[in-house]
């Protein structure tokens, strides 16, 4: 059990076929002058208040800053290593950590302990600011009101008209963030797309001196960027993990349609563990109820009110009710915080909304992390939908309030302003996913993820020739936030001998969601 321990200790695409790989390629024989990196450790380190865990490199990579424009010049990428802690050391795994919009700089920081752990130790794991994060092309539409604006994005577990919100003001409001930020990132709004990112990726392996093939970890969105890789330089692929699979096909066109699909399964797992925990969970001891459903019941009086005023009319009624829905979902991304989350529903039941903080100003961006402007500067730029009007997406913004009961709301609004964006990455990969990998890829999915479903999994494995998926058995969004040894195992396995578990492997999680110990996201 010395792994468990250790691992429970911290949690936390233009149409034209891929350019030729050499291109542009400005650091072939070249190497990284790794050094270390203080500045890095403090600035992320004292911001989150939390000791630095293990010691780190860091170096800077340049790359061509357009592929398509020999003469652009180039990008310098900011790139940081954890260094294997056993011997010997077997080489260099790249992590993307999702989003899209995910500085790795700040999260391989925060998740060292962790992706060593499950890894083995004896590779060093090597992450990178991709195009529009952290400080490599950051991209920042530059509204003091942006958070507020795509906070606007929360449905109630008892559903408001989704289709209505975007006719009366839904559109208006895409329209007009689409082009402020159009306004303000026109110059490299272009550049920081997924097929560029898969092309740095060619450029960090081959500057790192080792074989000059890929071995890769990727979550959430990183399982995008990894299936385009793969995709694209098939022949470079060594190791691939994909961790919380998207569906490639859904994320290239642009709406999203299909990724809330267990969500409301997820929902019904955090109240059947609540009632299960009796009165270790503070919602299930405070109502006295036994079953999920009439937890939910519950809950969802404490909703009717909110949802009264927030159809009102009134600003201050929509906040809060959008408060409540959001914090839910943010919650149930991670089991270590359910405990917490049944606390603050209790409160909130109780008439007070203090544990949810409502913001009453759009929230400060730290260097690192200049969140939802670069989520939607990278996806929006890789998409293919586009409308003029919102009568022509209607059909599609019909069919995204029928995914979730309770969460339709909640994740959908930004696809509208991607249909309104106006830049496109200089290269989007609209090829197919289908192709042989020089070693298969690993996938590894939940099937109670709140925002990726078990079925993107199985449609990604489905292009990728002798692929495998491994389901992994317990809640929340990717393979460390309910941690299984036995998906460690198999991680370590694949990587390590390139064994792939058998097709239709489950791996069941070593603890109970109310056993595991919790970790702060403040």
């Amino acid at each position: 059990m010395e792994f468990l321990v250790a691992l429970l200790a911290l949690s936390f695409l233009s149409t034209t076929e891929a350019l030729p790989l050499g291109e542009g390629n400005v650091s072939q024989n070249r190497t990284i002058n790794w050094h270390p990196c203080p500045d890095v450790e403090a600035e992320v380190f004292e911001a989150l208040g939390v000791p630095i865990p293990l010691p780190f490199d860091c170096a800077s990579l340049p790359v061509p800053l357009d592929y398509t424009d020999p003469e652009s010049g180039t990008l310098d990428l900011a790139l940081i290593r954890l260094n294997a802690t056993q011997e010997p050391v077997l080489g260099s795994v790249l992590w993307n950590p999702g989003g899209p919009g995910g500085t790795g700089v700040e999260n391989l920081a925060v998740q060292s302990e962790e992706l060593i752990e499950v890894l083995g130790g004896q590779y060093n794991v090597v992450s990178w600011d991709p195009r529009g994060t952290g400080k490599t092309i950051p991209f920042d539409c530059g509204l003091a009101e942006t958070a507020a604006v795509q906070r606007r994005d929360a449905d109630s577990l008892l559903r408001t008209n989704l289709t209505e919100r975007f006719l009366n003001g839904g559109w208006d409001d895409a329209e007009s963030y689409a082009e402020a930020c159009y306004s303000t990132m026109n110059a490299t709004g272009e550049l920081i797309g997924t097929a560029f990112v898969a092309r740095d990726m060619v450029e960090i392996i081959d500057a790192l001196g080792e074989d000059g093939l890929l071995r890769y970890w990727g979550l959430s969105y990183g399982t995008q960027l990894g299936s385009t890789f793969a995709a694209m330089f098939p022949e470079r692929v060594e190791r691939m993990l994909l961790d919380a699979n998207t569906n490639p096909h859904d994320y290239v066109v642009g709406h999203w349609g299909n990724y809330l699909v267990d969500a409301d399964k997820t929902l019904l797992a955090f109240l059947e563990e609540c009632a299960k925990a009796k009165d270790r969970c503070a919602l299930a001891q405070y109502t006295g109820l036994t079953t999920a459903a009439d937890l939910l019941e519950m809950l969802n009086a404490g909703l009717e009110p909110l949802l009264q005023n927030a159809t009102s009319g009134h600003e201050e009624g929509w906040l809060a009710y959008l408060l409540v829905k959001q914090y839910l979902y943010n919650r149930l991304y991670w089991p270590r915080l359910w405990p917490r989350l049944a606390e603050t529903i209790t409160g909130f039941l109780n008439g007070s909304l203090t544990d949810l903080a409502l913001p009453t100003q759009a929230p400060t961006r730290e260097p690192y992390n200049l969140g939802v402007d670069s989520i939607n500067g990278i996806r929006c730029s890789d998409a293919l939908w586009r409308a003029s009007s919102p009568e022509e997406i209607l059909d599609q913004v019909e069919y995204q309030a029928t995914v979730s009961e309770s969460f339709s709301d909640v994740g959908y609004d930004f696809t509208w302003s991607c249909a309104a964006w106006k830049m496109e990455a200089k290269e989007q990969y609209t090829g197919n996913f289908s192709v042989k990998t020089k070693f298969p890829i690993l996938l590894v999915n939940g099937a109670f993820d709140v925002a990726i479903p078990l079925v993107s999994a199985f449609n990604a494995s489905a292009g990728f020739e002798d692929s495998v998926v491994l389901i992994h058995g317990g809640y929340g969004h990717g393979l460390t936030a309910h941690p299984s040894l036995c998906t460690a195992r198999a991680v370590q396995a694949y990587f390590k001998d390139g064994v792939l578990p058998e097709p239709g492997t489950t791996c069941e999680p070593d603890v109970e969601v109310w056993d595991l110990p919790e970790y702060s996201t403040e």
